[in-house]
């Protein structure tokens, strides 16, 4: 494609500033929805104990890389970061910052956030993805928590794609370290359910070992420094929970989002036994949470910001309010817009340490006032800067910019003119009381990459990538000389980033896109647009690829498919301008050698399951080759690069086969992931070089099978213990194997070679144990490995380790397990003979 085709496209799209997407609804919505559905789907939630399970089964799988001390190098960003939820400055030394990540997890800074090299990632030995809140024990820099989970909606809906309880990452309760996050321990533990999350750990100053965390259930108490907990209050979602400093019996919380029973504000005098709901004073009725803070200088002094929803129909959609008792009473003092669509989202308050009437008011941008809220004046802009791209220690732009959607404000407690802003795009600072900012995110590496991540063929560090709420971006050829590694990026489009591609023949034309399939192009300065035909519905992060062989062969996906012959300036709709099955599509794949054949999966919608098509004939015909997967979200697909019958399909969801393998165009579909844990799975690759070698990201981290997927081996080092990996893509020239995390950025590493040394191996992979059928209904064969001999003992236990079964066999024989007294879900079986054991998973349906 040529410089000409720019020309005939419409819609020049300014280079600079990058416009930031704000529709007139909150369209993160959509996104939390789409990972919430594709992680529970079929079921009404993430199965019990599926996460944790999950974590402790890929513990257990051995690395193929153990004579190389680190796989993965990080590319970055660190010159700009992704959501971050929450803030806690180390009570004896303030210079010592924490933040929790949405799915990065906890990050430290011994410099306030300043500087290049400001910010390391702090592991917890557990799967710690979303990090909710922070408390520090009063005075006491050694022992604090944290919550996990960013959970925004309990028992309800959200109004996306898929009917499932609105979240944005796994919680596993609260973990607690008592020296200062070198060791942690499981606190509450809410690991049997994924769902739920802790948005608040309020400690009594007067009394540390009592506890208060405010959840997704109600409230927790604990009278023992979190070794035991008890529910004392019920109403679903408590984002705030506030202790009197003098009385750890007087509490205030907010409870309640988007439109749930009980919300409100309440209060106790008596350590929860008794609450009174607030019943006047605050707004007659609203839809969004409820933020807190209380004065440190007059502690009977709180206020609350309380949000309205999620779009702007709502005349007024935020209030500030304020309380003069503790919670008691309260009065509206301002109505503001600040958090405009986002009042079920992203809202907060912080009051000045020294003075009740100076606040820091945030919501989509950042208001102050120095007349106890009377007067809200906005602070900030958040319109991006464009094509220049920041330094790792300079500023994200203009002085009055901050990224939008605030999650999180805490003033400095012994600066009096600083404070901290946690935002859907990193950190920000102000050291003048509000009126100017500057970025803190010095490798605080935690952008979320989408799918739809793109490489160029020629050159191995041209790469672009589509982020939640940080638009599309581009790596920079600029090596950092003291660390070695590439790690700066270019903001080049806003909103929501989506899919990308690059042009495999003229590398400086590349493609990026923004929700809902709106795809530009660019061959130099500004972007035009895509006139895509599109039958509704569509993805909220919807694909479109490019062949690699032949640059003019374009695909993109809505509830049909449209193709291009002429590098996207044409499109027309396949299959006869009919939707494949009447539901999104959520993935695709094209041919490395025949721009006619492609392989799509579609996701589940109104009330019917995805699909996975496939055209030999550039779509004028497409053939359902479904049978043979099971009913889950079909994440990603890849076309083997010799071989366009075989095709792989990465599984989304728990309690199925996680990766499967046709070698006839999905005429039949193989499981081949036994040896990889039931986690969703969203990316696969296959090296062209060496087509047995294939690789998977998952939602842990990535695997590698070199025989064609009968063993795995983890291959995660330089990674954190759980990386959510949403898409792999090889440069094969370079022989780079690149992971795009959503949560923890960009990573990348060499292929494996064939003179590499050999994998490790264990007793698990040498033994392959045939189940059939698998899953089943009523009864299974289990069929011993050959090299088994005399008896051997089959066991069968739930994913908990307990024994449900247990008999003695002969390995000459197959033998015939039947389904006993025992309901649906996944087991897990294992055969020894004394010598060695082999253990697969069992699915009874």
């Amino acid at each position: 494609m040529n410089k000409w085709l720019i020309t005939v496209l419409t819609l020049l799209v300014a280079c600079s500033p990058v416009a930031e997407k704000h529709n007139e609804t909150s369209e993160i919505l959509e996104a939390m929805d789409h990972w919430s559905a594709s992680r529970s789907y079929p079921f009404d939630a993430i199965p019990e104990h599926a996460w944790m399970s999950a974590f402790e089964q890929a513990r257990m799988i051995p690395s193929g890389r153990g004579s190389r001390s680190e796989i993965w190098t990080s590319l970055g960003p660190h010159n700009f970061a992704g959501r971050i939820l929450c803030l806690a400055f180390n009570p004896q030394n303030p210079n010592t910052l924490y933040a929790g990540s949405a799915s990065g997890g906890l990050w430290r800074s011994y410099t306030g956030g300043t500087g290049k090299n400001a910010w390391e990632r702090v592991p917890s030995g557990f799967p710690v993805l979303s990090v909710s809140c922070i408390s520090f024990e009063p005075g006491d820099s050694s022992t604090f928590y944290i919550g996990t989970g960013e959970v925004y909606n309990a028992d309800g809906t959200g109004t996306g794609m898929a009917d499932r309880a609105l979240r944005g990452s796994y919680g596993i309760g609260i973990l607690k370290t008592t020296d200062g996050g070198a060791t942690w321990t499981h606190s509450l533990d809410f690991g049997a359910d994924a769902e739920k999350g802790v948005w608040n750990v309020a400690i009594a100053a007067s009394a540390p070992e009592i506890l208060y965390a405010g959840t997704t259930d109600g409230v927790y108490r604990s009278g023992d420094g979190g070794e035991n907990w008890s529910l004392i209050f019920d109403e679903d979602m408590v984002f705030d929970i506030l202790v009197h400093p003098d009385d750890p019996d007087k509490l205030v919380l907010g409870a309640g989002n988007f439109n749930s029973s009980g919300r409100g504000i309440w209060w106790s005098d008596d350590g929860g036994s008794n609450w009174t709901h607030v019943s006047s004073g605050l707004p007659p009725d609203f839809l969004g949470k409820i933020q807190l803070d209380a004065s440190q200088s007059s502690p009977e002094i709180v206020y609350a910001t309380i949000g309205n929803g999620f779009n702007t129909d709502v005349e007024t959609s935020s209030y500030l309010c304020k309380s003069e008792d503790f919670g008691h009473t309260w009065e509206v003092i301002n109505s503001t817009n600040f958090a405009v669509y986002q009042g079920w989202y992203s809202h907060d308050v912080s009051i000045h340490p020294a003075d009740p009437d100076h606040l820091a008011v945030i919501g989509l941008a950042v208001y102050t006032s120095t007349n106890g809220g009377n007067s809200l004046y906005a602070k900030t802009s958040t319109a991006t800067p464009g094509y220049s791209y920041p330094e790792i220690e300079g500023p994200n732009g203009p002085g009055n910019y901050v990224h939008a959607d605030c999650h999180a404000v805490k003033w400095h407690p012994t600066e009096p003119d600083v404070f901290y802003v946690a935002t859907d795009g990193g950190i920000y600072r102000t050291d003048d009381a509000g009126e100017s900012y500057y970025s803190c995110n010095g490798r605080l590496q935690t952008v979320q990459f989408y799918n739809g991540f793109s490489v160029s063929g020629q050159d191995s560090l041209l790469c672009y990538g589509g982020l939640q709420d940080n638009g599309s971006i581009k790596l920079i050829d600029d090596l950092d000389t003291e660390t070695g590694l590439y790690l700066k990026w270019q903001h080049v489009f806003g909103g929501d980033g989506g899919w990308t591609a690059i042009n495999p023949a003229e590398d400086y034309i590349h493609y990026v896109s923004w929700q809902g399939l709106n795809v530009l192009v660019s061959d130099g300065p500004g972007y035009s647009s895509l006139s895509i035909p599109k039958i509704w519905p569509v993805a909220f992060i919807a694909p479109y690829v490019i062949c690699p062989s032949d640059e003019t062969r374009m695909y993109a996906g809505s509830a049909g498919v449209a193709s291009s012959t002429n590098g996207g300036a044409d499109w027309s709709l396949t299959n006869g301008g009919t939707a494949l099955d009447g539901n999104p599509v959520i993935s695709m794949d094209i041919s490395f050698n025949d721009p006619d054949v492609l392989y799509v999966s579609t996701a589940p919608y109104g009330g019917n399951p995805g699909h996975v098509f496939v055209t030999s004939n550039g779509g004028d015909t497409w053939s359902n080759i479904s049978s043979g997967l099971p009913d889950r979200y079909v994440l990603d697909l890849h076309v083997d690069p010799n071989n366009d019958a075989i095709a792989y399909a990465a599984i989304g969801g728990f309690g199925s086969g996680h990766l499967y393998r046709t070698t006839n165009y999905g005429s039949t579909w193989f499981d081949i992931s036994y040896g990889l844990p039931d986690v969703p799975t969203n990316a696969v690759v296959v090296d062209p070089d060496l087509p047995a070698t294939i690789y998977v990201g998952n939602d842990l981290g990535v695997y590698v099978s070199e025989d064609n997927g009968s063993t795995w081996m983890a291959y995660t080092d330089g990674m954190p213990e759980a990386a959510m990996v949403f898409d792999l893509k090889i440069q094969q020239d370079s022989r780079k194997l690149y992971a795009a995390t959503h949560g923890n950025g960009a990573f990348w590493s060499d292929l494996i070679k064939t003179d590499d040394p050999p994998a490790m191996t264990n007793q698990y992979q040498l033994l392959p144990l045939q189940v059939f059928p698998n899953p089943a209904y009523d009864q299974i064969t289990v069929t011993p490995p050959k090299a088994m001999s005399g008896s051997i003992l089959l066991t069968l236990t739930d994913l908990h380790g307990r024994i449900l079964h247990r008999e003695t066999a002969k390995s000459s024989a197959s033998i015939q397990l039947y389904r006993l007294d025992i309901p649906a879900g996944t087991y897990l079986l294992e055969l020894s003979d004394g010598r060695s054991t082999v253990s697969t998973k069992v699915f009874w349906l």
